[in-house]
């Protein structure tokens, strides 16, 4: 490449000298009489290396010097000067004059001159071309960096999404958005726990607190309703001066894992848990005994009768609990046999019947005529919806309101199915717990439950090919509709084995 150079001077004869002199020493040499005119050719031109006489009329070299280097720093500038300008030369060194040459002009010192001009444009032009080829590679490394940890983060097998200080989604992987959406914009306790507020020790803000990992396991809700058991494991994103922006959460789905831990681990709690209970209903077993015996010995016909009812209330009772152990710790088949919907309607009447009248709970049936029959384990059937029965008079108890407490069972028959609605006015129940009723050892009762009830209820309903929809607000009591085919079908009893 040629190089270039602009020579200021208005002395034509020294101007056409140097040029003559400088073209042939291979430089393109462009000409300016005075500053205003080396102004106009070097914005245009914006050569690399101006050479340019002090004493000059108009600008003179020194105001052209700090104009030059006011708009284009790297321009170099050789200023040629007088015997007599030698301090003025000087003073042109503080303006980031590149050197000075005095006349008459020598030839090798000018030479010299030129040469060290455009040594240090060369060098300039490599350090530049070396600070962007390494701001390249800079660049592609991390292109690639970045594009390896998207696909690392897209396809992680776990449920990943990050969030800012308030909680607020920003960015999900493939596998949320499958199951969850597109939350971003929405809170993480709104997307997938449907609550109106954080959750209790929120691990997300804990992490935003203390900068630490922390790990808690919770259940949460898809889109499709599905629920899962995932490990929640929490780590802080700063920026580059330290501060947490955001704090990433991974949520590994171990539903699978906690079922099979379950099926080893909770015979000791259902042990425990429901001998608790066995012992309560012997007493009152005990109780019903001692009435009939003290009856029997006074002959009082009603205090024998009074104790009869309460043993036959607690055998049932003791035969239920006993049921609900066997199913959950054997892979019990169904029996299935053809049974009147009627009768067996009836049965569950009779059976829940005496509770709400000892607890003043006004019992209504509506039975559709002729329901005709369907194909079920009458004991497993029965047992399931007992379960939701008395789950509704337990829900009727705990209403403080002034309504008086009712329960209606409704049994009809609709396309292959046959229904049994059973509706309360009880406490009703949130979104949260709506969605974990049925999740093993779950209890909205506190002591009061062993959350195995309603779990087995929906086991025994799904084994039967039939599903349980719930309908329930705070206050404003709970629908639950069991849905049983009425035949046998296909893929029955698939679902939970």
């Amino acid at each position: 490449m040629q190089k270039r150079l602009l020579l200021v001077d208005d002395e034509q004869d020294i101007r056409e000298i140097l040029s003559l002199y400088m073209t042939d020493m291979g430089y393109e040499v462009l000409t300016a009489g005075d500053g205003v005119e080396a102004m106009k050719v070097f914005r245009k031109e914006v050569p690399p290396l101006v050479v340019a006489d002090i004493r000059m009329p108009g600008i003179d070299g020194i105001e052209l010097l700090r104009q030059i280097k006011g708009e284009h720093p790297d321009t170099e500038v050789i200023m040629i000067t007088g015997h007599g300008d030698l301090n003025v030369a000087i003073r042109s060194l503080k303006y980031d004059a590149t050197d000075f040459i005095t006349k008459p002009i020598n030839h090798d010192i000018l030479d010299a001159a030129l040469k060290r001009a455009y040594e240090k444009i060369s060098m300039r032009e490599q350090i530049r071309s070396h600070n962007e080829n390494i701001h390249q590679l800079v660049q592609d490394e991390l292109r690639v960096t970045r594009h390896k940890y998207h696909q690392l983060f897209e396809a992680a097998p776990c449920y990943i999404s990050v969030q800012d200080s308030d909680l607020r989604i920003t960015e999900t992987n493939r596998l949320f958005k499958a199951h969850f959406g597109d939350a971003a914009g929405l809170c993480c306790y709104k997307a997938y726990k449907h609550r109106a507020s954080p959750c209790e020790s929120c691990p997300v803000l804990r992490t935003f607190e203390d900068g630490a990992s922390h790990q808690v396991e919770t259940v949460v809700t898809s889109q499709a309703g599905e629920q899962y058991h995932v490990l929640i494991t929490t780590a802080p994103i700063r920026d580059a001066a330290g501060t947490i922006t955001h704090v990433m959460e991974m949520s590994t789905d171990i539903t699978r894992i906690r079922e099979l831990q379950d099926r080893l681990t909770s015979l000791g709690l259902l042990i425990g848990s429901v001998s608790h209970g066995l012992k309560g209903l012997l007493t009152g077993l005990d109780g019903g005994m001692y009435l009939m015996k003290s009856g029997i010995g006074k002959g009082k016909t009603d205090q024998i009768e009074e104790g009869l009812d309460i043993v036959r209330q607690m055998g049932g009772r003791i035969r239920k609990q006993v049921l609900d152990i066997l199913y959950y710790a054997k892979d019990r088949g169904l029996e299935r046999m053809r049974t009147d919907v009627a009768e067996f309607a009836g049965t569950l009447v009779a059976t829940v019947l005496p509770k709400a009248e000892a607890h003043r709970i006004r019992f209504i049936r509506d039975i559709c005529a002729d329901p005709g029959e369907f194909d079920v384990d009458p004991g497993v059937a029965s047992s399931a919806l007992v379960n939701i029965l008395e789950n509704a008079m337990d829900a009727c108890m705990e209403n403080a309101s002034e309504s008086p407490p009712q329960v209606l069972l409704k049994v009809r028959a609709e396309g292959d199915d046959i229904v049994f609605e059973i509706r309360d006015n009880g406490i009703g129940m949130d979104q949260e717990t709506r969605e974990k009723i049925f999740t093993l050892f779950f209890s909205s009762k506190g002591n009061k439950g062993t959350g195995l009830g309603l779990f087995i209820a929906n086991q025994m309903v799904r084994r039967h090919g039939g599903r349980i929809d719930v309908v329930s607000e705070p206050g404003r009591g709970s629908t639950f509709t069991v849905r049983l085919p009425r035949k046998r079908g296909e893929t029955d009893g698939a679902a939970d084995r």
